[in-house]
């Protein structure tokens, strides 16, 4: 396994996997964080939304530009796609965190212990805590996919 600091996608991207969207003023994305719009431009956000459009597939350097003045391509939270990612907070993930709906820590990463999510959220099916994972992201890695929920 790769690791990475945000999220990677682990699987194959195809069809509408993969959109395009104009990134807001003075923002800079980095590959692997998760993306949102607002206003209909593309930033960075730290907690799960029903705005909430995919994961940075590339990174974009618009600090110094005005809106839409580049684009970035975002990943899509379609059905079967896996991503892994660090786990931030707030303990060393385990066998007992498979199964959970957690939410967002920051741009690149969960916390187990936040289970309040809206629109969508990181379903862990399994993970990663070898001594090669914790040299890199201290509590680990989680492995799982994106689940919409709590749409009304």
């Amino acid at each position: 396994m790769r690791y990475l600091t945000g999220f990677d996608c682990i699987g194959k991207v195809q069809g509408e996997g993969l959109n395009t969207f104009p990134v807001a003023a003075t923002t800079t994305i980095v590959k692997g964080d998760a993306i949102f719009s607002s206003s209909g431009y593309a930033v960075t956000g730290t907690a799960f939304s029903t705005l909430f459009l995919g994961i940075a597939a590339e990174s974009v350097d618009n600090s110094t530009g005005v809106a839409g003045d580049l684009n970035v391509q975002v990943t899509s939270p379609v059905a079967g796609l896996k991503f892994s990612v660090p786990v931030e907070a707030d303990e060393l993930i385990d066998q007992g965190d498979v199964g959970k709906l957690v939410d967002l820590q920051s741009a690149d990463g969960i916390d187990l212990a936040d289970a309040t999510v809206v629109g969508y959220g990181f379903q862990i099916l399994d993970f990663d805590a070898s001594t090669e994972a914790v040299a890199v992201a201290t509590y680990g890695y989680a492995i799982g996919r994106f689940v919409s929920c709590n749409i009304a």
